[in-house]
């Protein structure tokens, strides 16, 4: 996945010197789909929608609108005016922070596993930022 979103961050970085955000996010998210409909569509077959409560529905849309849509369309904003390597570090510090913020309301328990795997974000960020520094001083 974060392979994956790097160079998705790359190619992305090139389209929004030509493109507008949204124009970018919109055939991003629509090729998606296209891609992923034949894997989707069995499952999506299986569910009885009728079933679904209208408390469910807000959930579902606040988290395409929100968390999904709204997300990449900052990103991509983002990336009008800084470089992958900065967007790279806001995204990999989200598993932190909700770790953080589920530690706080009492929603999770910390592990030596999870203390290592933040340990490893901040290594990662270093190494992105140290670099980059390095080259600039040479």
């Amino acid at each position: 996945n974060a392979a994956s979103y790097g160079i998705y961050l790359v190619l992305v970085k090139t389209l929004m010197k030509k493109y507008h955000p949204l124009t970018v996010v919109k055939w991003v998210f629509a090729l998606g789909f296209l891609f992923m409909l034949p894997i989707g569509m069995p499952g999506m077959r299986a569910i009885n929608w009728a079933s679904f409560p209208t408390i469910v529905w807000a959930a579902v849309a606040f988290v395409l609108l929100c968390t999904t849509f709204l997300a990449y369309l900052l990103n991509a904003t983002a990336l009008k005016t800084v470089n992958p390597s900065v967007v790279s570090i806001y995204i990999y510090f989200q598993p932190l922070f909700a770790t953080i913020i589920a530690l706080f309301l009492g929603k999770d328990t910390l592990t030596l596993e999870k203390i290592m795997a933040g340990l490893l974000i901040f290594a990662g960020v270093y190494l992105v930022s140290f670099q980059k520094k390095s080259l600039k001083n040479a």
